[in-house]
């Protein structure tokens, strides 16, 4: 099927700081030196010999954004803390506002973020701590380094991860093919309470496919879909999968395939497969693949260091083992069913530009879901 796509491109430039101004911006003291090389950034995040990460939720994200970097560093002690945003952007809410600083990387979804931590000075220019050449490489990433940056200053927040957003998966064990074949056979009386969905009402995956349906379709389908069709809400995306390997819901709205994968790994779910259905506008996103340098990191050089591994194609190989894909050219896609092409132009629906469409996505579910 032919597909027609559209995106909303993001322009930028990267830049290379000294230590000393990126040192004066975190409010650490930098070594001697007007410059300073990468070797010494690595002994200062040695020696500071801890890293306090916010991530994206599962066990297969701790593994993957952590495993690799932990034993390359093994001097400095990583704690991964892994929370939804809705989650997560309260409690660094209250820290802050009592000049607590616990984080010093934040990684996850953009668009929550950027409507809340941002405006409230939670974040610091992220360029100035990107020191590797292949980091900021153009001829390395999906549309050049600069279409990474989610925010429309274009320093604060870096989406590393482009993946085309599918509706969801479908397990057809226990669903025929024949039956679902467009976004309108969804409404069918058969599948009323067999669709679980990860809740729209909440930002995250649920309403980047709520997103994709208004791109597609229409308000009045959004609204009829999440009304009537007797389907079950979530926020654990472990369970989610569960559920469509199951067969108990086997149409899985957004359920994400670093929640699956642990299920295939066993064996499991060996019928659950991506569902497109009839998109026409193909969108896509970083999901929880965004990454931003917290304010006053406590541990800024190695938050240096982890930045630069995590951008880089090392990091990047790590990452794509959760079933997600790179924005980086020269790393193999984890899922290349939902991997952005060179020269396809798509929908970004976490960009910030993106959110008043986000925000009718959540209108409509809160308005029409009655549990």
């Amino acid at each position: 099927m032919e597909t027609k796509a559209r995106v909303k491109r993001l322009t930028g430039a990267a830049a290379f700081g000294p230590i000393t101004a990126l040192a004066l911006l975190l409010g650490a003291a930098p070594p001697c030196g007007a410059q300073t090389s990468w070797d010494a950034i690595v002994a200062a995040a040695k020696n500071e010999g801890a890293l306090l990460i916010k991530g994206a939720p599962g066990s297969v994200y701790a593994e993957v954004l952590t495993d690799g970097f932990k034993k390359k560093y093994p001097d400095i002690k990583v704690s991964y803390t892994g929370l939804n945003g809705f989650e997560s952007i309260p409690r660094i809410t209250r820290e802050r506002a009592a000049g607590v600083y616990n984080w010093d990387i934040y990684i996850g979804g953009t668009p929550s973020i950027l409507s809340t931590l941002k405006p409230a000075g939670a974040f610091a220019p992220l360029q100035p701590a990107l020191k590797l050449p292949e980091v900021t490489d153009d001829k390395a990433w999906l549309g050049g380094f600069a279409a990474g940056w989610q925010d429309h200053e274009k320093k604060f927040a870096f989406a590393f991860d482009f993946t085309v957003s599918a509706p969801g998966y479908v397990n057809w064990d226990f669903v025929k093919r024949d039956d679902l074949k467009t976004l309108q056979d969804l409404l069918k009386p058969e599948f009323a309470g067999k669709i679980v969905w990860d809740d729209p009402r909440l930002g995250g995956p649920g309403i980047a496919t709520g997103a994709t349906m208004l791109l597609n379709l229409d308000e009045s389908y959004l609204a009829k879909l999440v009304g009537t069709q007797k389907i079950a809400y979530s926020n654990n995306g472990r369970q989610e999968g569960e559920w469509v390997v199951r067969g108990q819901y086997p149409i899985g709205l957004a359920t994400g395939s670093q929640d699956l994968e642990q299920f295939w790994r066993q064996g499991l779910g060996k019928n659950v497969e991506v569902w497109m259905g009839d998109i026409k506008t193909v969108a896509g996103g970083p999901g929880f693949g965004a990454v931003a340098l917290m304010d006053k990191a406590p541990h800024p050089n190695a938050a240096i260091v982890y930045l630069n591994w995590l951008l880089s194609k090392e990091g990047q190989t790590e990452y794509v083992k959760s079933g997600r894909n790179s924005r980086r050219l020269d790393v193999a896609p984890g899922d290349p069913l939902l991997a952005g092409k060179p020269g396809v132009h798509y929908e970004d629906i976490q960009s910030e530009d993106s959110i008043p469409l986000r925000d009718k996505v959540s209108d409509i579910s809160k308005k029409n879901i009655k549990q």
